[in-house]
């Protein structure tokens, strides 16, 4: 038997996906002062919003620690040696880092293979998805992470925010830039390539950036899946609106709409919207 565990930025495609298939999700909260925020794939940024704005200059992730790791690890030996540990890319927490550091304790005792997804939210939940669908099918724990693997680099994403200062707070843009940048307007893309956010290109305002966003998706030619990211319990009309125009260029590929947790709104605040493109196999090679 083979035990998967992922940390609390994943999202999932179906309700109560983890409850239903023994998935173990590791904590990430986001702090505000005294005030702690648990992310996980029901929480909802919307309702959460008001006491991270309270503090929006003092927000930090705190991922899961080697020791609580290693604590999920060990009760897990009680049931079986083998596990598939996938968690959000490196670039946005530390939750792979500290896993691998947990897996260090049970050399010798179990199989634990651990992987930075370079991912988030529904890609992370698509990866995870996955790899229950190939144990359910009796799928080895190599041919697993082959899968992971491969699936990894069919993984795109693209965001934007409408606050550089955000982007200055996680020192990917200085000071002097967003305060220039949010008087002329100025809307940002982020990616995340090689687990790290990474700064693309820039737009004046914000129909542009829903069109920028579409032209992003349309270089696909076959996709799998699309996860369109925002920031609220329902989908916002933006958000609507690039599904519906999404819908009509990939008719057969499936559509989430995901709200993004308090372990993204430091990096993209409160009003972001983004895509997660799992591009086809067929296409990728």
């Amino acid at each position: 038997m083979i035990k998967i565990v992922t940390d609390a930025t994943v999202r999932f495609t179906t309700p109560n996906f983890a409850q239903k298939h023994g998935i173990t999700i590791a904590p990430i909260s986001a702090h505000c002062g005294n005030i702690c925020i648990s992310d996980g794939p029901d929480a909802d940024l919307h309702t959460l919003r008001p006491s991270l704005q309270e503090c929006e200059q003092e927000i930090r992730i705190e991922s899961p620690s080697v020791d609580q790791i290693a604590e999920i690890y060990a009760h897990i030996s009680t049931q079986t040696n083998y596990i598939l540990s996938i968690h959000s890319s490196s670039g946005l927490t530390n939750s792979f880092r500290n896993a691998q550091k947990a897996s260090q304790q049970f050399l010798g005792r179990m199989d634990i293979h651990v992987v930075d997804s370079q991912t988030t939210s529904i890609g992370l939940g698509l990866l995870v998805q996955t790899c229950v669908q190939g144990m359910q099918r009796g799928e080895s724990l190599d041919k697993l992470v082959k899968t992971v693997r491969g699936m990894i680099t069919r993984l795109y994403t693209v965001m934007f925010l409408d606050d550089l200062s955000y982007l200055a707070r996680n020192q990917i843009v200085s000071q002097s830039q967003a305060i220039l940048g949010n008087m002329l307007g100025v809307i940002p893309f982020l990616t995340i390539e090689n687990g790290e956010l990474q700064p693309m290109e820039k737009v004046r305002s914000r129909p542009r950036a829903l069109e920028k966003l579409i032209e992003f998706v349309c270089e696909f030619s076959g996709v799998d899946h699309l996860g369109i990211l925002h920031g609220y319990g329902k989908p916002t009309q933006d958000a609507l609106y690039i599904a519906e125009r999404l819908r009509s260029l990939y008719p057969s590929s499936p559509i989430s709409q995901v709200c993004y947790g308090p372990t993204l709104a430091p990096f993209i605040g409160f009003n972001g919207l983004g895509a997660i493109v799992l591009e086809s196999k067929e296409e990728s090679i």
